[in-house]
């Protein structure tokens, strides 16, 4: 169920039988000249939304912009500050939190919006609110993880990633007509963090960090989504059995 197309009387009558809401959130930014600039958030709606539907759970909207101000160097990309990014996961949970919802959980496609979120959760919790709030990147999974190991080995990387542009390729092969398909060098650099703009940039020039998006195909988009799915949906119902207290 799709939150937006739902009236306020449907989402009284789901909160008298459940208490769990689906947050996709993931980020517009660069994801090198062969992946879209919304690899992060189409992955995640894709994922929560087909989790929402198997487990007849609400999804609210996706949350399209994320913390990204490392990407910043490239065309394209939109950054929320962290403090800004913060209070926006602050302000749309308490919003679900006092509408009756008490299992909220963001569906995650980008890394650098999980320390943020987290902060928000811990900044909830100092004001005292009741609930369960849990991020799950499907992309951290295990699951998913051995999966991209057997597919591309060492060359799905840390951003740009095979795996994920396999998904969206999966999605949306109509966007990928002018996309390259060229195979370049993977270079695997090691950078500390955090990264400025002007940084990641020098770093990894071309937006690449260590993968080989090349070998990303709709075959195999098909099969890491359906694991993220199975995946996420087995995390969210653990956290459905979970206790309030």
């Amino acid at each position: 169920m799709l939150l937006s197309e739902l009236s306020y009387l449907e989402v009284e009558y789901y909160l008298q039988e459940k208490d769990t809401i689906l947050i996709p959130t993931g980020s517009t930014e660069q994801h090198s000249p062969y992946g879209l600039l919304g690899t992060d958030f189409i992955t995640a709606q894709a994922v929560a939304q087909e989790v929402g539907k198997r487990l007849d759970l609400v999804v609210a909207p996706t949350i399209t912009y994320g913390m990204s101000q490392h990407h910043m160097s490239f065309a394209g990309t939109v950054t929320l500050s962290p403090k800004t990014y913060i209070s926006l996961i602050k302000e749309i949970s308490i919003s679900f939190l006092e509408h009756g919802f008490k299992r909220i959980i963001f569906i995650n496609g980008h890394g650098g919006n999980i320390n943020p979120i987290k902060t928000a959760f811990d900044q909830i919790k100092y004001e005292n609110y009741t609930g369960i709030l849990q991020i799950i990147s499907w992309y951290l999974l295990p699951e998913v993880q051995e999966i991209e190991k057997l597919l591309y080995a060492d060359a799905n990387g840390y951003h740009a990633t095979p795996s994920e542009i396999s998904i969206t390729k999966y999605l949306n092969p109509k966007a990928f007509k002018t996309k390259p398909t060229v195979e370049k060098t993977v270079t695997k650099t090691k950078a500390y963090q955090p990264l400025s703009r002007e940084e990641f940039k020098k770093i990894y020039p071309d937006g690449r960090v260590g993968s080989a998006p090349w070998l990303a195909n709709e075959k195999d988009g098909k099969l890491i989504l359906e694991e993220a799915v199975r995946a996420t949906m087995e995390k969210v119902k653990e956290i459905m059995k979970l206790q309030i207290i």
